[in-house]
């Protein structure tokens, strides 16, 4: 028979581990946000049938280079054509290039542009717009979550 106590203690317990199996949803250290996108290029974008220079680029984007990101965000020849493949590489390729460059480089688009951007970093098929809710994205990209939040400003997440 379970007790008040364990049944307090496996409340908290479990609790926790739902909790932190949410934030591994989206969360990512810088080196595992770069192999998952350096995998992206290697798997998918480099071996597709267009013979592009798939991991020079995301080198170049994981780097901040703005051309280079504007190059894989936009042109869909360097989306692998798989869309949970290359869906699921856009938030983590803003985890290697971080808040501050990422930002800079968002405002240099129009708000069309940054729309779809976001459309592409929280992909409907995954969990990343849980990092929304969480609070992780504010705190991690506070830059990157004022320019959405001002594009959002009127939605209700």
């Amino acid at each position: 028979m379970i007790t008040r106590v364990s049944s307090a203690f496996l409340i908290v317990v479990v609790g926790a581990v739902v909790a932190r199996a949410d934030a591994n949803d989206y969360a990512y250290s810088r080196v595992q946000a770069r192999k998952a996108v350096l995998d992206y290029c290697r798997l998918d974008c480099a071996r597709a049938e267009r013979k592009l220079p798939c991991c020079d680029t995301f080198e170049k984007a994981m780097q901040g280079d703005f051309a280079a990101l504007t190059l894989v965000f936009t042109d869909p020849d360097y989306h692998s054509g798989d869309n949970e493949s290359w869906d699921f590489t856009a938030w983590p390729l803003l985890h290697v290039i971080g808040d501050k460059r990422f930002a800079a480089w968002l405002r240099t688009l129009d708000p069309k542009a940054q729309n779809n951007v976001f459309d592409l970093v929280f992909y409907a098929g995954s969990y990343y717009s849980n990092a929304i809710k969480a609070g992780y994205f504010q705190r991690k990209f506070p830059q990157v979550e004022a320019i959405y939040r001002t594009l959002h400003q009127n939605d209700h997440i």
